[in-house]
């Protein structure tokens, strides 16, 4: 199981949908369970946080329902880089 470049698209929507349904309070937990679901299959966690802190998304630490970090909304930087990963997706299947 190899999860990358190809993730990252999955990674954003699952992001938006989180945003939309959660808030504030969207942790990473949320985010690799939403992205299992999309990709059917199982996704480590140190790799999912990977993927969103080198984008440049960043969780401050609370206390959520015993989860110590949440994902901190950011929408600018969630609408970039839909344009820039998620066009180029589809550009590339053209």
């Amino acid at each position: 199981m190899i999860i990358g470049r190809e993730d990252i698209p999955t990674m954003l929507d699952s992001l938006q949908e989180l945003f939309q349904e959660h808030g504030d309070t969207v942790t990473p937990t949320l985010l690799v369970n939403k992205m299992e679901q999309k990709l059917r299959r199982r996704l480590p966690m140190h790799v999912v946080a990977y993927l969103y802190t080198s984008l440049g998304f960043v969780t401050k630490r609370i206390e959520v329902q015993g989860n110590n970090y949440c994902i901190i909304p950011n929408f600018d930087l969630l609408a970039e880089k839909r344009a820039q990963f998620c066009n180029a997706d589809n550009n590339s299947l053209r």
